[in-house]
């Protein structure tokens, strides 16, 4: 979380981050949600590597999904979250984020 803060607070344009909510607490992960949602009212972009399908879904406009090292799908994020057969299909997986 001080990582992101540092970053944050240097006004990027731009933010790459791999897997930030890896080994946190899930009350902090709820924040760190909060925190990166509030730096698109700062016109920041964000790339997001996760793995984490709610973190991935709540905080971006637009998800790329990966398979075999090739883009397979991009699609807004609200349609990935949504759906549980385009998560099945993509992600082999299906959230209960509803």
């Amino acid at each position: 979380m001080l990582a992101i803060a540092r970053a944050l607070l240097r006004n990027p344009r731009l933010v790459i981050m791999d897997e930030p909510s890896e080994g946190l607490a899930p009350v902090i992960v709820d924040q760190l949600i909060d925190v990166l949602k509030r730096r698109s009212l700062d016109k920041i972009g964000l790339l997001l590597i996760e793995q984490n399908l709610r973190v991935a879904t709540s905080v971006s406009d637009t998800v790329a999904i990966m398979l075999g090292g090739r883009v397979a799908a991009t699609l807004p994020a609200a349609q990935l979250s949504a759906d549980a057969r385009l998560q099945r299909r993509y992600l082999g997986v299906s959230s209960t984020m509803h």
